[in-house]
């Protein structure tokens, strides 16, 4: 105890005699010193092992040293599990299987490299530092990924980072590309360069490092010509940052693929220097009308932004006054536009006119005498500011999508049904429909379940959250429209309420640029976590609006550990199609008829299944299983309609079974009647379920029907219409009600053009 008594005395003094000590010492910089000094030059190194052809592993027997110092960083994201080094004689690469290398390895640090046991090779044409990997498809091995650790084993740091050890090569295009041979291979593979007087292909002020949802090449071009791709990552920190302008000099790490084609690795945007930023005449920064009067004829080229104010007038070629341009709008002609630097000027000398070519998007797009709704309306024009018809213009402009923007929409359908069946699951979106990623690396793409096919967004799997991500429509004409009102189905999976549905009136199919409406719909909703059914947004009036618009659904989601997904279909938009949609019995048995009374099982494209039935179909003469009463299918197109054919034998009865009514119905149609001169009249019922029957066959239906008609006389076709008023998600069974309970097939039926609006 007295022992444990003076312990205790004896910490409580250093204690306070620590705590009375505020004067602390810096630590000292423990400054990294190898144990071995390089014996070999990088270029010597790689001499020695070089193999021809993509692939190859070797490994170094020889107490072999090699150093040089950090060229690369993958702070940025750009350069991906790669550490980059060169000395004063070439430079190399290493596959390392591991994230932000750069905390470990700066640029500068220099490296000494133990090659003992160690390993070189290629992969895919590139020269590396590598682990042995087996490539199975073309029985090779290859220089694949090492752990961190195992680079650590042989890597010693000598001194701290010294940038003045990393100055670039100089280098032209033409060096390396069309040059595959050996000695160019092991000059510049992994050579940090630097190439001077390039511009940037394609650059506008817009057009970005990469694109979203893939890794991008984007390439530089020099004064003679010649082009070197850059691969930018799509996970790159600036891979949304524009291409920059004008001409300057581009650095990075030089590689080589497999297909024997050059590239560079940009580090960050630093890699590119003395770029323009200058940025008028581009897209985001178009001159001005008054502008592009004064820069007339000095040969530039780009976009000028201004306001549609009129035509040129008939009959004239030289324009000398302002009566020689219509001021109103609808013009007689559809050739020219005037522009002026705002609406209300009507002075010729102010403005400045662009054709509209013969034939081309412009002119079918922009002309006033087709769209005096126009008149007034911003517009956007590419071309060069030269001379046109005796005054200022725009020249050189093609017609073509991409050299003109209009501030509102034109044309459009004025109907429009789409429930994506026609898609393929994870492929492109129906044809007119447009997918913009605002922020972040997700899209809208086609899923299906049950045998259904929607369009869905989710932030799961995202790697560059925040996300906006839109889903917009073709171009809709609400003022021709035969129903100004749409309506479509949403459904909510995994539901989190930061994650948002949107949907918007769009003026254009541009978010960055449209006039944006929202609207009101009615939307899924589920508990936190959980999921909803397939709801009814209700009709939405669009009749206070009139033009053309698109409707947007935009997804907006934070960062978070989960994420919602949002389902939509079914959108409808005026005309025919919002009323109702139509069984494809045509689908089913590969669109081949069936016997009469050969009784099968049948399946459609979109999920009618039937049993114990046969397949007819409408034609001129009756000749079985082929009969006038079915006739054409009543979608308004030229086609025959198929019908059902179903067994009425009291043992054996058909059953036609709907696929899922997504939100519910309000009212079926459908055709019926018999074909056989022994049958006894037509009576059969009709059962709605909240469960699919195929595979719930334990439950109550939750409404029924019977349709008969005693009467019925052969080969007549017969109608039968039903409120339904069902709300959610049903199914339809159809079964022959056997009035005569025959083992015979007297009472078999036929049911085709089976139609249905959904539920209001």
């Amino acid at each position: 105890m007295k022992r444990f008594n003076l312990f205790i005395n004896a910490l409580l003094l250093m204690l306070v005699a620590v705590g009375c000590n505020e004067d602390f010492d810096t630590p000292p910089m423990v400054v990294p010193h190898a144990e071995h000094q390089a014996n070999m030059t990088i270029a010597e190194f790689k001499a020695k092992y070089w193999q021809d052809g993509r692939n190859f592993i070797d490994t170094c027997k020889e107490d072999t040293y090699i150093h040089g110092w950090v060229t690369s960083s993958d702070e940025e994201g750009n350069i991906y599990k790669h550490l980059y080094i060169q000395d004063e004689t070439a430079g190399l690469g290493i596959s390392i299987d591991a994230n932000s290398i750069y905390s470990s390895y700066r640029v500068g640090q220099e490296i000494v490299i133990s090659m003992k046991d160690f390993w070189i090779g290629k992969y895919n044409g590139e020269y590396l530092i590598g682990k042995p990997e087996w490539y199975a498809a073309q029985s090779v091995w290859e220089a694949g990924r090492m752990t961190l650790d195992q680079f650590k084993e042989h890597a010693e740091l000598e001194g701290l980072p010294n940038l003045e050890k990393i100055a670039p090569v100089e280098v032209e295009i033409s060096d390396v590309v069309g040059h595959s041979d050996r000695e160019t291979q092991l000059k510049y593979q992994g050579q940090f360069v630097i190439i001077r007087n390039v511009e940037w292909e394609g650059a506008d002020g817009e057009i970005t490092y990469s694109e979203s949802a893939s890794s991008t090449t984007r390439n530089i071009k020099d004064e003679d010509g010649n082009v070197l791709g850059v691969n930018n990552s799509n996970y790159a920190n600036f891979r949304g940052d524009p291409l920059p302008l004008g001409k300057g000099d581009v650095q990075g790490i030089l590689y080589m693929t497999g297909s024997d084609k050059w590239g560079l690795y940009l580090r960050d945007t630093n890699d590119c220097m003395g770029f323009s930023n200058d940025t008028k005449g581009y897209p985001s920064d178009p001159w001005t009308v008054t502008e592009a009067i004064e820069l007339q004829n000095q040969g530039k080229k780009g976009w000028v932004t201004g306001y549609i104010v009129g035509a040129v007038a008939p009959g004239v070629s030289e324009v000398s006054g302002n009566s020689d341009i219509e001021w109103s709008a609808p013009t007689t002609l559809d050739n020219t536009l005037v522009i002026a630097p705002s609406a209300d000027v009507r002075d010729y000398s102010q403005c400045i006119a662009v054709a509209l070519p013969q034939g081309s998007s412009f002119r079918r797009d922009a002309s006033l005498r087709d769209y005096p709704e126009l008149l007034g309306t911003q517009i956007w024009v590419k071309g060069t500011l030269a001379g046109f018809m005796g005054m200022a213009g725009i020249i050189d402009n093609s017609g073509s999508t991409e050299e003109y923007r209009l501030s509102i929409m034109t044309g459009g359908v004025t109907e429009l049904y789409e429930d994506f069946e026609e898609c393929v699951k994870n492929g492109s979106m129906p044809s007119g429909w447009k997918l913009v990623r605002a922020k972040g690396d997700k899209d809208w793409y086609i899923d299906e379940f049950d045998n259904n096919k929607y369009a869905s967004v989710t932030g799961y799997s995202g790697k560059q959250p925040p996300f906006d991500a839109w889903l917009i429509t073709p171009a809709l004409d609400i003022t021709n429209a035969g129903r100004k009102e749409m309506s479509f189905l949403s459904k909510v999976r995994y539901y989190r309420a930061t994650d948002k549905l949107e949907v918007y009136l769009m003026s254009t199919n541009d978010p960055a640029t449209a006039q944006l409406i929202k609207l009101d719909p009615t939307l899924a909703s589920a508990s936190e976590g959980g999921q909803s059914d397939f709801i009814s947004s209700g009709t939405i009036d669009l009749s206070q609006y009139s033009g053309t618009y698109c409707i947007g659904f935009r997804y907006v989601s934070e960062q978070q550990s989960n994420y919602t997904t949002w389902q939509m279909d079914n959108f409808k938009f005026g005309g025919k199609a919002l009323l109702q949609t139509i069984d494809d019995f045509e689908t089913m048995n590969g669109g081949q008829t069936t016997a009469q009374q050969g009784w099968t099982n049948l399946a459609s494209t979109k999920g009618w299944t039937a049993t114990n039935a046969a397949l007819l179909m409408g034609g001129v003469n009756d000749a079985a299983p082929v009969f006038q009463m079915i006739g054409k299918k009543a979608d308004g197109s030229d086609n025959w309609a198929y019908a059902v054919h179903l067994n009425g034998n009291i043992n054996s009865k058909g059953i036609l079974t709907s696929p899922v009514f997504k939100g519910g119905l309000s009212k079926l149609t459908l055709n019926y009647g018999y074909v056989l001169s022994e049958s006894n009249g037509v009576k059969f019922n009709i059962y709605f379920f909240s469960q699919d029957p195929r595979t719930n066959p334990v439950q109550n239906p939750i409404r029924s029907f019977t349709v008969n008609e005693p009467s019925a006389a052969q080969k007549t076709a017969y109608t039968a219409t039903l409120d339904v008023n069902i709300s959610g998600d049903c199914y339809m069974e159809i079964i022959p009600a056997s009035p005569t309970n025959s083992t015979s097939n007297k009472d078999r039926v036929a049911i085709w053009n089976v139609m249905w609006d959904p539920a209001e």
